[in-house]
């Protein structure tokens, strides 16, 4: 093999990307069902049962209300980080589809014939 042939094949290289873009696709929708899971939790912890009240047992010694809401933010930012993720890889495919396998120099005919000669040793 020449260096100048490309080694990996662009099918398959466009068959790899397309799972990259799923899998991708299926975390993002994954971070958004776990948001709404923790963004039902909100109803309970604006009530403080996620809030560890202190020693003295009046002060709030942990927010626990304040993680929830928190954590349903970062979730909908990772969701949204994700998107764009998405956005880039449908844009690399619209390009990569467009990548074609090089086709192969032409072999002259003593070049086939002593190959020939050499497969039926």
């Amino acid at each position: 093999m020449s260096t100048n042939e490309p080694f990996c094949d662009p099918a398959g290289l466009l068959d790899e990307l397309d799972a990259i873009t799923a899998a991708q696709e299926l975390l993002r929708q994954r971070t958004i069902a776990l948001q709404a899971r923790y963004a039902a939790l909100q109803t309970h912890a604006d009530v403080g049962r996620f809030d560890s009240l202190g020693e003295n047992g009046w002060s709030v010694e942990e927010h626990g209300s304040v993680n929830v809401e928190y954590t349903v933010k970062y979730l909908k930012w990772a969701a949204q980080d994700a998107g764009r993720v998405g956005d880039s890889l449908h844009s690399a495919r619209e390009l990569a589809v467009q990548v074609r396998e090089y086709p192969q120099p032409r072999r002259g005919r003593a070049e086939i014939t002593r190959v020939d000669r050499g497969r039926s040793r």
